[in-house]
């Protein structure tokens, strides 16, 4: 009976060794997903500024009749960017 105890606590010991492993593993990759996340939100966030500032400077030097597309695309560009960022980092619960 006694080698019976020593048989099962190897096995526990070996079965808590894999569980800790696994453990440390997903903590690795989920703290590598949140890196990623926050490069990619940093990433968007600066996108925005640029949009934003070639709208500001378009709209105040540039613009006139000819240009409507350029302007609707800039627009477009700027609204696309700031519901990303409403959605996917300001929201972020």
């Amino acid at each position: 009976m006694n080698t019976n105890n020593i048989s099962n606590d190897q096995q526990y010991l070996e079965m808590s060794a894999q569980l800790k492993e696994s453990y440390d593993k997903f903590e690795n990759e989920k703290n590598e997903l949140r890196a990623q996340n926050l490069d990619m939100k940093k990433d968007l966030m600066a996108i925005y500024g640029l949009a934003r500032a070639l709208d500001i400077y378009y709209s105040d030097y540039v613009s006139d009749d000819n240009n409507t597309i350029m302007e609707y695309l800039i627009e477009s560009l700027r609204s696309s960017l700031s519901g990303s960022i409403d959605a996917h980092i300001l929201d972020d619960e």
